[in-house]
């Protein structure tokens, strides 16, 4: 347990749900002098903080808080770079300086934790391995980056007195940035992309935020067809389990026939795909790091098998929305960028149609030119802000089409497509010219595919 000296001020930023996660449990430990601020003016969760008894500081940074606290305490979405915090974080021990999950980590110590971490299909991931283990009756406590914050996850398994608690984190890379000590039973890292760059200085620099959390793994889990990542953990001594949709020297691999997925096995077990309930190649990949994972984690066959058959795709992350007249619709609005978007586009071999567009976050697009001169493209409506930095990597095989706006390319497609073809909504870009978030633009997708039964097209 960490201990909490009595006379101690804690100084937590970031009024978010990670935010207010520190102040309850720094309070649940005892500290009586916990101080909370936040740059916003109307920062959300304000007033449950301060009814927690901290003192509350918003509109900027506190000097006089940051040159006397002991600890702090950052959210996730405060960059260690911040100016404002330099001279605080130049004068605390390192040890004195962490975020939400290095606390958590400091409540844990010796408890099984699962880390799982990545560019893309941290979520699904996450989730998928908590069914399997709630398959195989452990107390499963679900959160991190996804859903609940670590911190209430321990202090759920404090109240209900769990003694055996299984924790299953997906873990951001902005997370990772200030954690050290986390003892993790099992650690996975899907792929690597370039993203987040307006907070890293470069890719390699994002990746390994990542790659501190194979060396707090006594096992981990990683990606054979990513090659960046592979290099990386050849120069390492790390215990670990491989997949792969391309080499079946990989722990878990694909099996093909007739130049055509057909099963993950990994020699001694095999899933058809027809028993998996999520689509698309990038999805197979999730499954099998899935299963690699509560594998080490010794769950019975049978607990896996039931789980992957019934698990239900998360919202808006290549959830198939409806099929009409043989058209497959699918909501892939949480793919905020390139790498999601490519992975979505290439798990699917069928013919498809794809709705690209939004506030493209200075990503380099130029993948679109050999990605999208396919046969089975069948064509691309582009909507949002950014038109005019994507449309120069189309290439000229494929046909672009600018639409006014998400309802009407959804529209305009479905006059078009035809019986075994798919529409893929995967923006590639954020959602904030025209939505809310991304779950705000797959909710509005879903509506207007919906409203194609109520209202003829044809």
């Amino acid at each position: 347990m960490f201990p909490i000296e009595g006379s101690a001020k804690h100084l937590v930023v970031g009024f978010g749900i990670t935010g207010l996660s520190l102040v309850k449990a720094l309070k649940e430990l005892g500290a009586t002098h916990i101080y909370a601020m936040d740059s916003r003016d109307a920062p959300p969760n304000h007033s449950e903080i301060a009814a927690l008894g901290a003192d509350c500081y918003v509109g900027g940074f506190c000097d006089a808080w940051l040159n006397d606290c002991d600890y702090l305490w950052l959210s996730p979405g405060v960059p260690l770079a911040k100016p404002e915090l330099q001279d605080c974080l130049a004068r605390l021990p390192k040890d004195h300086i962490g975020g939400d999950i290095e606390l958590f980590a400091r409540l844990t110590q010796g408890q099984t934790i699962v880390g799982i971490t990545g560019t893309n299909g941290k979520s699904t991931v996450t989730t998928l391995v908590a069914d399997i283990l709630e398959k195989d009756d452990r107390h499963v406590f679900v959160g991190g980056n996804l859903g609940e914050p670590a911190l209430h996850l321990w202090l759920a398994a404090e109240e209900q007195g769990i003694r055996d608690p299984l924790y299953v984190l997906e873990l951001s890379s902005f997370q990772l940035e200030t954690t050290e000590h986390l003892d993790v039973t099992v650690a996975a890292i899907l792929n690597l992309a370039p993203d987040h760059l307006d907070r890293y200085r470069d890719f390699d620099h994002y990746a390994h935020s990542k790659f501190k959390l194979l060396h707090m793994a006594k096992q981990s889990v990683v990606n054979v067809d990513d090659a960046y990542l592979m290099d990386y953990v050849s120069h390492q001594s790390l215990s670990t389990t491989t997949f792969s949709l391309k080499n079946d020297a990989a722990t878990w691999h694909m099996q093909w026939q007739n130049n055509l997925p057909a099963a993950i096995t990994n020699g001694d077990m095999s899933i058809n795909l027809a028993d998996i309930s999520l689509g698309g190649l990038h999805n197979y990949a999730n499954v099998m790091a899935a299963c690699a994972i509560t594998q080490l984690l010794g769950v019975k066959e049978a607990a896996l098998r039931d789980a992957i058959l019934h698990y239900q795709a998360l919202p808006h992350r290549c959830a198939l929305v409806a099929v009409m007249d043989g058209v497959r619709y699918y909501n892939d609005s949480k793919a905020t960028n390139l790498p999601s978007t490519v992975a979505a586009i290439e798990g699917f071999l069928e013919p498809k149609w794809l709705i690209l567009g939004g506030v493209t976050k200075d990503q380099d697009f130029s993948e679109l030119q050999t990605l999208l001169d396919d046969d089975n493209m069948l064509g691309v409506y582009l909507i949002g802000e950014d038109i005019a930095t994507i449309t120069p990597h189309i290439p000229v095989t494929c046909e672009s089409v600018y639409s006014r706006d998400l309802q009407s390319a959804v529209t305009a497609i479905a006059k078009r497509a035809k019986a075994g073809e798919v529409v893929l909504f995967s923006p590639a870009c954020a959602s904030f010219d025209q939505f809310k978030s991304f779950n705000d633009r797959g909710e509005h997708f879903e509506r207007y595919v919906h409203a194609l039964v109520k209202e003829p097209y044809v």
